[in-house]
């Protein structure tokens, strides 16, 4: 049965299950948005009867591992796709909203209309919040979707746009001495991660919700490292673009760091900025973009933003784990960092956390060490877990995924939170201490970095060296690297805890560090002649 609105006659609705948004934690209610406000919104579609398999389970690794081309995708999409675009596109246009761009290959429809409008066709409650930093729009509650486009709707991004936080945090301008941060270059060296090889037919991508970057400042880093420049392409995501200001926000020290720890050890490479918003909508879309982009075709993709699972709901992550799992198909790998605000995530809920992306079985976590060096700085004499108190590495065990097949053989620890045994988290590991810091340039100012934002580019460089190895992407990596514990230097000393909750490192896998830190010329080895499935 049909009832009157404002937009016309709106047909029976049902809830997009898993759609339900609470109230951003931690900051105010402004008021709600104003009703003739133009909102922009992007259906993920789907076929209408899904394939159904257990997250990371040899079944759904064995199906995603055959590996297809992006044309051969692309050409699957517009058969299996049209018809559920056009859907939504017909019931758009009798409601009265404006269609933008469709996307067969990345499954989308862009669709825009008033607030009061998506309100009265998808139940979206839109209000205005302030955290004290920042006002924004955040949805809450459930969204419904006409009855005729339910079947093939997958999710609706764009109506929340609370902010992400990345992994950083800025220290003094770098002097001499321990503490005074090592440039990147000298970090890859204490991990025996080779800078000579030829890696010119590589390309690698990085995701960056806000900000910009300076090209002198990557000049001016590369110069003091004496390290050849890689091509560098800005590439927009939904019109964000690179908008460097002072280099003092959070998005524009995470790009700087990114970009320089990639560029240093990649010379000559190909390195793609994809420039989003800062929302979890905007990083599932920036995400699916990348994988998908078929001029820059990143072999590697670097990102250090995430946040606990507690605030994904069920129809974003699956969004996200759709764009993870087409990064299989087309052997891109897929790197997240796994946070720095221990094993809570910064929480004071009385549990414990984990970062997703970092936590998606199609994805590999990076955490992070505290390295201490040995004389001339040019060794490290023994590794801990990085704890500094309130801030250090995150890792646990997921609330959302099962234990993926290449975890299945490993004595993984008891979920704190409910005695289960799943995905645990991270993968791998690398420097992430304050002392020594990675030294890099913000601004024309050498100042000193950390987080696990940086040790996810400098794993993301070393694979990008696999492939250069290997002459071809290696693409999902995770059951070969669970293959080679002997690639890896465990670290067996410290925890993530932080107010008495968290997780211990030990001998093999630990949900701190993973299966250790890379021992970088064996890790080139060990992978560069395994074969793709």
């Amino acid at each position: 049965m049909r009832q009157g609105s404002a937009t016309g006659m709106i047909a029976r609705r049902v809830l997009l299950k898993g759609s339900d948004r609470v109230a951003p934690e931690g900051a105010t209610l402004v008021g709600d948005v104003e009703p003739d406000e133009k909102i922009t919104v992007t259906v993920l579609v789907k076929r209408r009867t899904a394939d159904k398999f257990t997250p990371g389970s040899a079944g759904d690794l064995a199906r995603l591992l055959k590996p297809v081309t992006r044309q051969a995708l692309a050409a699957q999409r517009r058969r299996t796709h049209a018809r559920a675009a056009a859907r939504i596109h017909k019931l758009a246009a009798a409601y009265g909203l404006t269609v933008g761009r469709i996307d067969l290959v990345q499954r989308t429809v862009e669709i825009e209309g008033t607030a009061r409008q998506m309100a009265e066709i998808f139940g979206a409650t839109l209000r205005i919040y302030d955290d004290g930093r920042r006002r924004f729009r955040a949805r809450v509650g459930q969204l419904v979707i006409p009855a005729e486009i339910a079947p093939w709707t997958r999710a609706v991004l764009g109506f929340d746009e609370r902010p992400m936080v990345p992994t950083y945090r800025l220290q003094a301008q770098a002097g001499g001495g321990t503490g005074s941060g090592l440039w990147p270059t000298e970090m890859a060296a204490l991990y025996g991660i080779p800078l000579d090889l030829d890696v010119s037919s590589v390309s690698v991508g990085i995701v960056a919700l806000g900000g910009g970057y300076l090209a002198a400042d990557l000049k001016a880093a590369l110069a003091a490292m004496k390290r050849e420049a890689p091509v560098v392409v800005d590439v927009p995501v939904a019109g964000n673009s690179n908008s460097f200001g002072d280099g003092m926000t959070a998005a524009e020290q995470e790009i700087a760091l990114d970009l320089q720890v990639l560029a240093a050890l990649l010379p000559k490479a190909k390195i793609a900025i994809y420039f989003a918003g800062n929302s979890r909508d905007s990083l599932v879309a920036a995400i699916h973009q990348a994988v998908l982009d078929d001029i820059n075709r990143p072999q590697v993709i670097s990102v250090s933003w995430g946040s606990a699972e507690k605030f994904w709901n069920e129809t974003g992550y699956e969004a996200m784990q759709a764009a993870l799992a087409d990064a299989i198909r087309l052997r891109v790998s897929m790197l997240f960092a796994s946070g720095d605000e221990l094993a809570t995530a910064g929480l004071t809920d009385g549990k414990v956390h984990v970062w997703f992306p970092a936590s998606s079985p199609y994805a590999l976590g990076c955490g992070g060490t505290s390295p201490i060096l040995g004389a001339g700085n040019t060794s490290i004499a023994s590794e801990v877990v990085w704890n500094e108190g309130f801030s250090g590495t995150g890792g646990g065990i997921s609330d959302l995924f099962p234990v993926p097949v290449y975890q299945e053989k490993l004595a993984l620890p008891k979920s704190l939170n409910d005695g289960n045994v799943r995905r645990g988290v991270p993968d791998v590991a690398g420097a992430a201490a304050s002392t020594p810091g990675y030294r890099i340039v913000v601004n024309d100012t050498e100042v000193v970095k950390d987080g696990t934002s940086a040790a996810t580019p400098l794993w993301a460089a070393l694979i990008a060296m696999v492939n250069a190895a290997r002459g071809e992407p290696i693409g999902f990596l995770n059951s070969a690297l669970y293959s080679n514990p002997g690639a890896f230097r465990l670290i067996e000393r410290g925890n993530n805890r932080v107010q008495g909750m968290g997780y211990d490192a030990g001998g093999g896998w630990n949900a701190c560090t993973g299966l250790g830190v890379p021992k970088g010329a064996d890790i080139i080895a060990a992978l560069s002649t395994t074969p793709v499935a």
